[in-house]
């Protein structure tokens, strides 16, 4: 079965384009426009034991943060790989808050614009950074 991969992105015409991306690459892919579909895409695939392999996320969202995502389901999904987005130049504030924060590996953080050979080969390259 092809690896699953989590997109959480409020941007309309963004959210489609990584999708599609993945998706030529091989990926099984579901796109979330806010937090709340995201946590019932996880709450359902965890019940399944179907858990995404890369959850790809956007830091700013209209329901919340991308980083509370990350702190609320690192613990249940140790083996997922996470990725956040920012578009706020804030990398080097949740790089900090990350520091901080008791989790079983960190997540990738890049700031928007980014290539998409960045997001290549985070789905890629297969064990997590610690």
């Amino acid at each position: 079965m092809a690896p699953f991969v989590l997109i959480v992105e409020d941007d309309e015409d963004l959210r489609p384009e990584l999708v599609e991306f993945l998706r030529r690459r091989g990926r099984r892919v579901r796109g979330c426009e806010s937090l709340a579909a995201a946590r019932k895409t996880l709450d359902e695939t965890l019940a399944k034991r179907t858990a995404p392999q890369h959850i790809i996320s956007d830091v700013g969202l209209p329901d919340g943060d991308g980083l509370g995502l990350f702190s609320e389901f690192a613990h249940r999904l140790p083996d997922t790989r996470w990725l956040l987005m920012s578009g706020s130049h804030d990398v080097e504030r949740l790089t900090k808050t990350l520091r901080h924060l008791e989790t079983p590996h960190r997540p990738l953080v890049i700031e928007k614009p980014f290539s998409l050979r960045v997001l290549q080969k985070f789905v890629d390259d297969s064990p997590p950074e610690d």
